[in-house]
């Protein structure tokens, strides 16, 4: 198992333009984020999107990014430093329990695009209670239909290895536990959010072979032990083997592809 500050890099190296900048460039294109005032980046990993924004408020605001891993904050804070940033800030802090007032930011963006559906209402709670009166809040996630291709390979995998039975429950929860857009809508309504309105993007990520989806970055380090946590650990292996054999089968030369439904999700307080 990679170490924190190796898991850091990878997120940077190989994450943060694979998955993160996909979710970035729909609220660029779909959201009026403030210019001026003061913005909050939850989750913002290793800095990439709250140092473009800081450079937008340079000398009308600021900007203050959180995320629970030190290891992507102090990349975030060199990254920063190199640009010669003096309005933004980066610190260690978790989502559902931010050290700041009430109604402190101007503009609150977050990160929910790889948190489990049941984490999501209370960071959007979260995020509520730090945008001021009438300050847009912004939530990054992915919703329903997204990874139904691995689902596919998943769900023959355990078949084929007589562990249907004894995970079916959990899987069918994993397979429908991500929102629709209209449930996320709904929950940001309750969680007090006025206007609110989505915006969604199919984004396919395409992966040479089965071995190489399994160990890439992106599924290995951010969903794979979530995905394989259903299945009794002495059968992981086999389940894994089964995994790629089936893609293997499937693919027929041509690269194994899935994709994901990037939503970004807007109102007002």
């Amino acid at each position: 198992m990679s170490n924190e500050r190796e898991l850091a890099f990878r997120y940077d190296l190989f994450i943060t333009p694979d998955w993160r900048d996909r979710f970035d460039t729909l609220v660029n294109e779909s959201v009026e984020i403030p210019v001026e005032g003061r913005v909050l980046d939850v989750n913002c990993g290793t800095g990439a999107h709250s140092i473009e924004i800081a450079e937008r408020l340079r000398g009308k605001g600021e900007l203050v990014g959180v995320d629970p891993s030190i290891e992507r904050i102090e990349l975030a804070r060199a990254k920063a430093l190199a640009r010669k940033l003096d309005n933004v800030t980066f610190q260690q802090g978790v989502a559902t329990g931010l050290p700041f007032a009430d109604s402190g930011f101007d503009a609150v963006i977050g990160d929910a695009s790889m948190l489990a559906a049941n984490e999501i209402e209370d960071v959007l709670s979260e995020m509520v209670r730090l945008a001021e009166p009438q300050g847009r809040v912004v939530l990054k996630l992915t919703t329903r239909g997204s990874f139904d291709e691995f689902f596919s390979m998943f769900w023959e995998a355990l078949l084929s290895a007589d562990l249907m039975d004894e995970v079916w429950t959990p899987l069918e929860q994993m397979m429908n536990e991500r929102r629709t857009i209209s449930d996320a809508e709904s929950t940001a309504k309750q969680a007090g959010l006025r206007k609110v309105v989505s915006f969604t993007s199919r984004e396919e990520f395409s992966f040479e072979a089965g071995q190489y989806f399994l160990t890439s970055p992106l599924i290995e380090d951010c969903f794979l032990d979530e995905w394989m946590a259903i299945v009794p650990e002495s059968r992981r292996s086999e389940v894994r083997e089964r995994i790629v054999s089936i893609i293997e089968r499937e693919r027929h030369g041509a690269p194994f592809e899935i994709s994901i439904k990037a939503t970004v999700m807007t109102g007002t307080k």
